[in-house]
């Protein structure tokens, strides 16, 4: 009995467990004849496999927060549980200082905290109380479910593959600014009053355009060199209605000098666009997407003429209305807040306008060498009326003028 033969049959028995339920069990019958001669075995092998399953993720694009996002769908939260500690054993073999800034972000924003631990079966199943079948079935779950993840554009640098010293060229919005615009969406969120809401929200998107003009015009200084701080970040959102949620997301990017890629069958909306322009438009969607969906729900479930149901098609119309006019007024917003730009600024910024615009398009161009514009159609006149509606219900234009 080697070590090569138990990792050779883990993939098998990793595909087995979503396909066929009586092969699952007689592989899970076989490793635990393997489990009796030398337990330890077993766990060394079922590390080695499940961290080099996170290793083929890393390399086809996938990020850790990108891939707890998505198992959060289809993982049981005691499954999740182990995915995190198989991500954190697998950082145990990188130096920090080779770990991209934004990737060491995303797992402190996960509780992978510095020192890595090693991740043993047998410990992590005591910890839970689980018994050693189930460890075993929990462990093969995960497999499996790493095996199925596709490719997908690859936003930063590989673990370990990170220039050492280097910490990115990210200007984040100020601490004080962030702290407003949280405030404001906070509000947004929780208030039961749609005009409130989006009043507030665009309240925030009025401090989001003049933050970004004031960094541009701050770029635009006559000895600074304008670095190439183009980024990119993903949004999951939920399901169902995915599409139209993407429209909201798109709609937000754009007025906020972005622009978005959607894969409707994973859920997900990649934003590409200057660094600080993506920490807000993250910000903004984010909360949208809540106020969007709470709209959604309280127009209630809608019937046809004969009694049959018409809710799905009613609330993707509701979406899709209800993204397209938010989007004109959020753009009506940053249109007023350059317009406000003293004449003299005004010749010192558009340069730098348009040299972002140019490096946020080279690197969509990178990421996404080939998209397709996709159009989604509107076949409940109803729910998009109601869409309409609910977004205007709000005073989404700037209520005074962005003064410098």
């Amino acid at each position: 009995m080697t070590d090569e033969e138990i990792l050779r049959m883990l993939p098998m028995a990793a595909a087995a467990i979503a396909l066929d339920e009586r092969l699952a069990d007689q592989y899970l019958a076989q490793l635990g004849q393997y489990d009796e001669r030398d337990q330890a075995q077993v766990d060394r092998c079922v590390q080695s496999a499940l961290e080099g399953l996170i290793r083929a993720v890393w390399s086809r694009g996938w990020a850790p927060g990108d891939v707890v996002q998505h198992g959060r769908r289809t993982l049981d939260q005691v499954i999740e549980s182990l995915l995190l500690a198989v991500i954190a054993s697998e950082h145990r073999s990188y130096p920090v200082s080779t770990i991209d800034p934004r990737w060491l972000e995303q797992l402190n924003d996960l509780g992978i905290d510095q020192p890595y631990e090693e991740m043993n079966l047998t410990v992590w199943a005591a910890d839970r109380r689980l018994g050693r079948y189930l460890g075993l079935h929990h462990a093969l779950v995960l497999a499996g479910f790493l095996q199925t993840l596709p490719g997908i554009a690859r936003l930063f640098p590989l673990p370990g593959a990170a220039a050492p010293g280097r910490r990115g060229h990210s200007q984040p919005a100020s601490g004080k600014m962030l702290a407003r615009i949280r405030a404001l969406l906070a509000k947004a969120e929780a208030t039961d009053f749609p005009d409130e809401a989006e009043a507030l929200s665009a309240k925030a998107q009025e401090l989001m355009a003049k933050f970004s003009l004031d960094r541009a015009l701050v770029d635009a200084g006559p000895e600074h060199q304008l670095d190439d701080d183009s980024g990119a970040r993903r949004i999951w959102v939920e399901t169902p209605y995915v599409s139209a949620k993407a429209q909201l997301v798109g709609a937000v990017a754009s007025a906020n000098n972005c622009r978005t890629v959607s894969m409707e069958q994973l859920a997900v909306v990649t934003i590409v666009g200057a660094e600080v322009d993506l920490q807000l438009t993250e910000l903004l969607s984010t909360s949208l997407l809540v106020q969007a969906n709470r709209a959604m729900l309280a127009a209630g479930k809608h019937f046809g003429r004969r009694g049959e149901s018409r809710t799905r098609s009613f609330r993707q119309s509701f979406l899709m209305a209800y993204s397209q006019r938010i989007g004109e007024r959020l753009q009506a917003t940053t249109e007023a807040a350059r317009a406000a730009v003293a004449e003299a600024d005004a010749d010192r910024l558009l340069p730098v306008l348009s040299k972002r615009e140019e490096q946020v398009e080279a690197l969509f161009v990178k990421l996404f060498p080939e998209t397709t514009l996709r159009r989604t159609r509107v076949s409940n006149g109803a729910g998009w009326a109601a869409g309409l509606s609910a977004a205007d219900a709000a005073h989404l234009q700037a209520r005074r003028p962005v003064n410098r």
